[in-house]
This record gives C-alpha cells, structure tokens and sequence, in this order.
C-alpha cells in the first residue's frame, strides 16, 4: 500500500501506526520512506541520523540502474535489504530513500528506481522473507505517482484534510491513480470535526464515499508528536487510534 496526499495532512502518521498496529499483530510489515523530509524512521523510534539512506548511498548501491538483467536487479534488492535497512523494536524493518544529498541535485528519480527494484526483489522467490503488509510514505502531493512507483500497489491510501485545498490535490492523485491502472483508492479525511466530511470531501475528490473513511481530530496526536512518543503506545484509547484500527480491519477487508 501506498499513501498519498498534500503535504501535512497525516501520511507519516497514519501509516505508522498502521505498521505498527500489524506489527503488534505478529504481522512481518516492511515500510519504505521515499519523502525527503524522512519523518516516518523517526516516528517508528529510530532516528534517521543513524539510519543508511538510498540517496546517500544510491552509487555505492548500483552504478548502473539501466539495463540491468534479472541477476543484477535481485543482486540490488538483497544488498538493500541486507544492508540499508533498520528493525525497530516492533519487528518492523524500515527503509529510507533520504533526501537529496548534494546540492543542486534535484532529482531523486535514480533513487525511485532503486525503490522499485527493491519491490521487484521483495516480491520475488528470491527474497528469504514473506511480508504481510508493505507500506510505502510518499513524499508530498501526486508526484511519485508520475514516477511509476505506486502502480506497483494493492491499494493507494489518499489522505487528506477537509479543506477544499487539501481535496484539490487529492483530485490529482485519484485522476493519475486512475490512468496508472490503480484499482483501490482509499481516500481517508484526517483531522474530521464533521461526519459529513466523508460525503462532502469524496463529492470533491471524485471517489464513492464507500471508499472513504475518517480521522477525527485528536489533540493527542500533538500530544503524541510534541512529546516524541507512539501515539499507539501512549493514547491507544484515544479517537484517532479508533478511526486508524477501522481503517486498518477496511483495508484488510480489501485485501482478502
């Protein structure tokens, strides 16, 4: 599954806790971190100063991501998940493409097809692990959808605010999701105050509000993050946690 959105809206978040509620579950989770911003490490407990990152080491990784045969591709998956990669205390392993290292530098295209030869190699024989559930945290609005990645997935998780703005961009990325073929769009409304807002931002959006579902807003999800702690862990009774675990039960509804 991949999570899309606006920049803010709760991507990193939603899909931590996620993992992190599969994980609790005994479920084998793998999590990829392609926003350069490279919260989602920190928020599942490791800080992604002592984490190795696709873009710091993309040549050290493959020197040549082009024509590549099916040794070579799986010869760079198994370095990858060998060697950059990081398990934190819930069983989660976790993978960060970084942000741009170099100045001046402003593509991370080479670093998105590092990513997807890791996926390639992840769901091939070759790979010693089975995961249950693969998340991937996007960096902020349709883009990497236009880098080809998120076709890859079961379903893409738009996330959004229930603002006219915050729906703008989810229009985008259904619209792009929808020419990549992507049959499963979950648009998930964070930080609701209204019911109402699952029919209203859907409208907006263009998705059947069957395909939608709601985060209440929660302070304890400031809380949470103010005080650097597992929204899960501290407030597992508090209303976003609720919404998060009925979000969790719909996508795995959608799996089966």
């Amino acid at each position: 599954m991949i999570s899309t959105g606006k920049g803010g809206v709760g991507k990193t978040t939603t899909i931590s806790t996620l993992a992190t509620m599969m994980a609790k579950e005994g479920k084998r989770v793998l999590v990829f971190d392609t926003d350069p911003s490279m919260n989602l490490a920190m928020t599942l407990g490791i800080p992604y100063q002592n984490t190795p990152t696709i873009t710091e080491h993309k040549e050290e990784i493959s020197e040549e991501l082009d024509d590549m045969d099916e040794e070579n591709v799986m010869a760079v998956g198994k370095n990858i998940l060998d060697n950059y990669s990081k398990i934190n205390k819930d069983g989660i392993r976790i993978i960060i493409m970084g942000a741009i290292p170099e100045e001046g530098n402003g593509c991370l295209c080479s670093a998105v097809a590092i990513v997807k030869i890791l996926m390639n190699y992840v769901d091939s024989d070759r790979c010693p692990e089975t995961y249950d559930a693969i998340f991937v945290d996007s960096q902020a609005g349709p883009e990497i959808l236009g880098r080809g990645l998120a076709k890859d997935f079961d379903c893409n998780l738009i996330m959004t605010e229930p603002t006219p703005k915050s729906a703008e961009v989810s229009k985008q990325v259904a619209s792009l999701a929808k020419r990549l073929g992507i049959t499963m769009n979950l648009l998930v409304i964070n930080k609701s105050e209204r019911e109402d807002d699952i029919r209203k931002v859907a409208e907006l959006v263009g998705l059947d509000p069957e395909n939608a579902a709601r985060i209440r807003y929660d302070h304890s999800v400031i809380d949470a993050d103010w005080n650097n702690e597992c929204l899960l862990d501290t407030y597992p009774e508090c209303d976003a946690i609720k919404d998060i675990f009925a979000i969790k039960n719909k996508l795995e509804s959608i799996k089966r």
